[in-house]
């Protein structure tokens, strides 16, 4: 819902451009004043929702968040002001009136409402990604990466063409409107048709719904559970469940018979890292006793990732740099000299 919301809002934006244009060539700017369409307020709100309601697929809208939505209520009405329509038309003369500066003080306003939801928003998601790396040692198709660039897109597409209007209007007089007016709706249109997409494309996936497990121990210095350590080390060493790439932390959790959000707990508290990053360590070492035995020529790296659990390119390549501090063909480089 929330991203028909969102899409609409941006529709009306973009309708808004045209629809001014038409009418100021026919000499009616006076007459679409009484129906303006932007919805600068609608925004901010419509992607924080929506962002929470695909990071935490049973969210519920309550009746107290459509305070979110109080400042739209008030922009539809100052729309149908004069102060609005005297204002706005103000802009095209030479001295601005004052409702020209209540005009833009009340745009400026709604581009900081944007900016102040689209950073939540961000927030959302890097709370999200946190949690699915307690849970999952393959976040590929979980971590909604995706929705991170149409975000910060967001943040400062309205900011910059609010610049750029307000610095052509005072410093150039208006003379560089056709150089960016074009562009900038350009990217609008797709930043709309792009996040439309890739919303319809993740609602056809499964959802997922995750409970926050409880943080690790702030005390770096706390007693380590050896018999947790020694269990599941030779779990992981005895079974290698981590070459299984769909492994979650209710799969090891069975396992070692214990609950899920105790070994949560356990995990991150006595290895400090979270399940994802202990897991993918495990793959590391498993890939690097593969490049030291005689079979090693028989696959590629990457054929020899794979087999130890990893499920992409890109993970394996990440997790490698950040425990080795070398890249997969550095390191096996470095083995062939040292042979």
């Amino acid at each position: 819902m929330f991203l028909a919301i969102l899409v609409f809002f941006y529709a009306l934006i973009a309708i808004n451009i045209v629809v001014v244009n038409i009418m100021k060539d026919y000499d009616l700017l006076h007459v679409f004043r009484y129906m303006q369409l932007e919805m600068l307020f609608g925004i901010g709100p419509a992607l924080y929702f929506y962002t929470k309601t695909i990071t935490h697929p049973k969210y519920e809208f309550r009746k107290s968040d459509y305070i979110h939505f109080l400042p739209l209520l008030l922009e539809f009405i100052f729309y149908r002001t004069a102060v609005y329509r005297n204002g706005s038309d103000g802009l095209y003369l030479d001295i601005l009136p004052t409702e020209s500066y209540i005009y833009l003080t009340q745009q400026w306003l709604g581009v900081l409402s944007i900016w102040s939801y689209s950073i939540a928003s961000l927030m959302v998601l890097k709370k999200y990604q946190k949690q699915i790396k307690d849970y999952y040692s393959k976040i590929e198709h979980l971590s909604l990466k995706w929705l991170q660039t149409p975000i910060i897109i967001y943040i400062s597409y309205h900011f910059l063409w609010r610049v750029i209007t307000e610095i052509d209007r005072f410093v150039f007089d208006k003379s560089l409107r056709e150089y960016y007016f074009l562009p900038n709706f350009t990217i609008l249109a797709i930043i709309t048709c792009w996040i439309g997409f890739k919303g319809y494309l993740q609602k056809k996936q499964d959802v997922i719904h995750l409970k926050p497990f409880e943080e690790k121990s702030k005390n770096k210095e706390a007693e380590k559970d050896h018999d947790f350590i020694s269990k599941f080390e030779r779990l992981m060493e005895t079974q290698k469940p981590y070459l299984n790439p769909d492994l979650n932390l209710t799969m090891l959790a069975e396992s070692l018979e214990i609950k899920v959000r105790v070994l949560s707990s356990k995990i991150n508290n006595n290895f400090n890292q979270n399940f994802y990053d202990v897991v993918n360590s495990y793959r590391v070492e498993a890939f690097k006793v593969r490049l030291q035995s005689k079979d090693r020529d028989k696959l590629s790296l990457l054929g020899h990732a794979f087999e130890c659990g990893f499920s992409s390119k890109s993970t394996f390549n990440s997790a490698f740099k950040k425990i080795v501090q070398q890249t997969p063909s550095e390191y096996l480089r470095s083995l062939k000299k040292a042979s």
